[in-house]
């Protein structure tokens, strides 16, 4: 199943893990908002090219650029109901295409030929001429909120881990981060009102991105 969206997302990165802050500023705000689904655990494993093109974009912060992950909700050792996020962003401005994996489902993660096969998988159906390789993988509790009127959603991630598996020598080395991550969604033609309603939260607006983040404060990542 293809699910293909487009919308502004902007992230606020709090430069340590007391997310309930972040979740205080979000029930004060203008937007009233509200919980609206249960917290989840968010496993994801990021993918690139042997140059590291999806990262190097990110770093010298190219307006376009592309994201391809596997993204999968609860234990962070099995693949449970796993889905291909293809992620295109320009600007703010996001698009995201969404594929069910089901030759994937209940795949063991930390597996070295389980690796191998999600890595196949995936390049079968990205379907680009480049071969693209699992880099990272990250996991984190996210809690999710809407505003009053439903039109506006955020999320809250804190306790943020990665692991770079390009390497399979790391593949047991988990790296821990102290910061946590609001991140607000919504329509493009709600813009300008949820800007002016964001004015009060005093959050400075960053290019943060988990995936980059993560990559780049990755032991040895660049040798």
């Amino acid at each position: 199943m293809e699910n293909k969206l487009s919308r502004f997302e902007r992230k606020w990165v709090y430069r340590n893990n007391d997310y309930l802050t972040l979740v205080n500023a979000l029930i004060r705000s203008n937007f009233f908002f509200r919980k609206q689904y249960p917290d989840r655990k968010v496993n994801s494993i990021y993918f690139d090219d042997i140059n590291y093109s999806s990262i190097l974009e990110n770093l010298d912060g190219v307006s376009s650029k592309k994201k391809i992950r596997v993204r999968w909700y609860g234990s962070q050792n099995k693949l449970i109901n796993p889905i291909l996020e293809i992620k295109s962003k320009k600007g703010f401005v996001t698009k995201k295409e969404n594929y069910q994996i089901n030759e994937l489902n209940e795949l063991k993660f930390n597996d070295y030929k389980n690796l191998e096969l999600i890595k196949n998988i995936v390049n079968l159906k990205n379907k680009t001429k480049n071969i693209i390789y699992p880099i990272l993988t990250t996991n984190y509790d996210r809690q999710y909120f809407v505003s009053n009127n439903g039109s506006v959603r955020a999320t809250v991630d804190f306790n943020l881990r990665s692991i770079y598996i390009k390497n399979l020598s790391q593949i047991n080395m988990e790296k821990n981060f102290s910061s946590c991550i609001l991140e607000v969604k919504y329509p493009t033609i709600l813009d300008k009102y949820v800007r002016q309603n964001l004015s009060e939260m005093t959050l400075r607006l960053s290019k943060n991105s988990k995936f980059v983040n993560s990559a780049f404060e990755t032991p040895k990542f660049y040798t």
